[in-house]
């Protein structure tokens, strides 16, 4: 009996990862995101717009719903990886392991797609490397053209806040 109730929870387990779900609770806060210094490793978690990613609409109905989503990743994947990444002074760090969450709007009581939370980790060349964190991927909304980063590296005690905007898309992060 124990290997069938193994059997069962590692089945609905697999099942639960598989199916493309919308996440019922926020993973962050709209347009808002964190950025995790552990040693040469930087884990991020942002909010970002639905509305920032343009052509995914494709009824042209102002929503963007769970079919649609699905439909782009790709095409929302490559522009995450383009348009949100960390820099030196002479090289451009990519996420790697990215994932997208899609989060549906609690306010207007529908299945649609408000917010994709995206996670993943950039590598840096060393824990030492100083870097600015750009993000090219805004609203047309004026309510949603901001994001507040909160960056953190326990090791060095170092808390860092800031804001980036289509007119400020990048900062030094420490």
């Amino acid at each position: 009996m124990p290997y069938i109730k193994r059997g069962l929870l590692s089945m609905t387990t697999l099942g639960l990862l598989i199916m493309p779900n919308l996440a019922n609770a926020h993973l962050m806060v709209a347009e808002h995101g964190t950025l995790n210094f552990v040693d040469s490793n930087v884990f991020i978690v942002l909010s970002i717009p639905m509305s920032a990613f343009k052509g995914v609409d494709e009824d042209k109905d102002g929503k963007v719903s769970i079919v649609e989503f699905n439909a782009h990743k790709k095409q929302i994947s490559k522009r995450v990886k383009k348009n949100v990444y960390l820099a030196d002074h002479q090289y451009k760090f990519i996420i790697d392991g990215l994932l997208l969450n899609p989060e549906a709007s609690h306010t207007h009581k529908s299945d649609n797609i408000d917010q994709v939370t995206i996670t993943g980790r950039y590598s840096l060349a060393s824990k030492l490397t100083k870097v600015n964190f750009n993000v090219k991927l805004f609203s047309n909304n004026e309510h949603k053209q901001h994001y507040q980063i909160t960056a953190i590296n326990k090791t060095q005690k170092l808390t860092h806040q800031f804001e980036l905007t289509p007119t400020s898309p990048f900062s030094k992060v420490f």
